[in-house]
């Protein structure tokens, strides 16, 4: 119990840090700052990832789709610290972070196979989320064997009193 809750105070922090980074990289998108840790030459130039043609989905930019995710992320951790023994919270957490991984390894291929630049607030970002899917994925196995392990101790111990019977 203890070190889920050690798992889910690092996955709130990382969710924070997240937000952080697409609040970043989306002041970055809309001009409010420039240069900087971003634009470092032709292979790691964010405006190029950001400004171009894969930063927004649906006229919606990129950066403001990890914002909402991560603050999204966050949110579902604080609730499942709330009530630690609610496994059906696990397994969303784990599904939405796996969408979010999905929604990651696109945008990786599109800045290696496409624009051949890569952002690096975006790589930080992508570190992020694939450290909360497997702090996710903790969690989940985690639940799954305690459940399993309480079910095979209530097992044995009906094994026992039926032996004591004999």
């Amino acid at each position: 119990m203890k070190s889920r809750i050690v798992l889910l105070n690092a996955f709130l922090g990382l969710s924070l840090v997240g937000v952080v980074l697409a609040l970043y990289a989306l002041a970055h998108e809309t001009g409010r700052l420039t240069g900087g840790v971003c634009d470092i030459n032709a292979t790691f130039n964010c405006d190029v990832v950001n400004r171009g043609p894969y930063g927004n989905v649906g006229g919606v930019p990129v950066a403001l789709i990890g914002v909402i995710g991560y603050a999204f992320f966050a949110l579902a951790a604080f609730l499942k610290r709330r009530d630690v023994h609610d496994r059906h919270l696990s397994l969303f957490l784990l599904a939405a972070v796996s969408g979010g991984v999905l929604f990651t390894l696109y945008l990786t291929g599109v800045e290696a196979f496409v624009l051949h630049t890569w952002c690096l607030v975006c790589l930080c970002s992508q570190a992020v989320i694939l450290s909360l899917f497997g702090l996710s994925l903790a969690v989940f196995l985690g639940e799954r064997l305690e459940s399993r392990a309480a079910q095979a101790k209530e097992i044995l111990e009906e094994a026992a009193d039926e032996l004591k019977e004999l």
